[in-house]
C-alpha cells in the first residue's frame, strides 16, 4: 500500500512541476492613417474568423474578437491590441466622424464614411474579403498600418 501511494505521490509531484505551456500571444500594433478631420473616433474591429467578418455587413463588429474606439491626433490613430493568440486575423475599420457608431452608407450601399482593412486589401462592390485582409500573428508583435479611404 505504501508503495501505490508513494508512486502516486511522486508521480502527481512530477505532473504538477512541470511547467504548462500558456498560449503563445503577441501584441498587433495598429496604426490609421488619412482620416479627414480629429472629429470623432476611427472604430477597429479584429475578427479571428471568415464566418463573423462576413456576417457584419453593418460593420457594428458584431461577431469580432476584439474592438475598439480610438481617439484620432494629427488625421491618424493608433491602438495596440494585447495579448492575442496566435492565429489568423482580419480588421475592418472605419471614421465615425460624429461617433455615433453607424456605418453611414448612401445610395447602393455606397460608404459615406471613410473606411479600411488590413492590408490595405480593397474589394469589388464590397468589403475586401476575409482572405485579403487577412494576416497572421505569429510573433510577439505584429505591425498594422491601414489607409483610410479617400
Amino acid at each position: 500500500m505504501f508503495k501505490v501511494n508513494a508512486v502516486a505521490a511522486l508521480t502527481a509531484a512530477i505532473i504538477l512541476s512541470t511547467p504548462v505551456a500558456a498560449a503563445e500571444t503577441g501584441d498587433v500594433n495598429v496604426t490609421v492613417h488619412g482620416a479627414n478631420s480629429n472629429k470623432g473616433v476611427i472604430r477597429i474591429a479584429v475578427y479571428n474568423n471568415k464566418d463573423a467578418y462576413a456576417a457584419d455587413k453593418e460593420n457594428t463588429a458584431s461577431g469580432s474578437f476584439r474592438k475598439e474606439a480610438v481617439a484620432i491626433k494629427d488625421n491618424s490613430a493608433s491602438h495596440t491590441f494585447k495579448d492575442v493568440p496566435y492565429g489568423q486575423y482580419a480588421i475592418k475599420l472605419f471614421h465615425d466622424e460624429d461617433n455615433s457608431g453607424k456605418f453611414y452608407t448612401g445610395m447602393f450601399g455606397m460608404p459615406k464614411v471613410q473606411y479600411g482593412f488590413s492590408n490595405n486589401a480593397k474589394g469589388m462592390m464590397g468589403p475586401a474579403s476575409y482572405a485579403k485582409a487577412s494576416f497572421n500573428v505569429k510573433s510577439p508583435e505584429t505591425n498594422l498600418t491601414i489607409d483610410l479611404s479617400k
